[in-house]
């Protein structure tokens, strides 16, 4: 297991994934804060736990017709409803999200520099695990050219 702490996010990749492969079930999971501190954990779907809480942040590479996306699902509205400012709110807590995930597989994507443009495809689901619709997050590109990641996500 590689462990790599940068500020108040820590990156742990977890065997058999490595910093440059595999892609198929490549996962990423962003963990609740636990203070000022975040955990990114990067490994093989077959190999993560399975009894993550709804609150943890995950995505997925997974081939689709031909190219690689990029996938997620989040739980987008709770109990405050479908008004514009909290869409508003929770789209930029996701690429802030996305952002982090991103430039901490830095090494991946200079290794299949391909999946820069893979498409990021993210399920938002209320909580009664209704799905409500699959937002284009863009690129990886696109978090990978942003200057800084602000660390704040609250």
């Amino acid at each position: 297991m590689e462990k790599l702490q940068v500020g108040q996010l820590t990156v742990i990749i977890v065997p058999p994934a490595t910093n440059f492969a595999p892609v198929d079930g490549r996962q990423y999971i962003m963990e609740p804060p636990i203070g000022a501190n975040r955990v990114l954990t990067i490994g093989v779907s077959s190999n993560q736990c399975s009894d993550k809480n709804n609150k943890s942040f995950i995505l997925e590479w997974k081939p689709k017709l031909g190219e690689y996306v990029l996938t997620g699902k989040i739980n987008y509205f709770e109990e405050t409803g479908l008004n514009r400012e909290h869409m508003r709110k929770w789209k930029d807590k996701i690429t802030k999200m996305l952002t982090l995930i991103i430039k901490s597989d830095y090494y991946l994507f200079q290794h299949v520099p391909w999946l820069m443009d893979a498409p990021i495809l993210i399920e938002l689901y209320n909580h009664r695990s209704q799905l409500i619709k699959i937002e284009n997050f863009g690129t990886p590109r696109k978090y990978m050219l942003k200057e800084k990641a602000e660390l704040d996500l609250n």
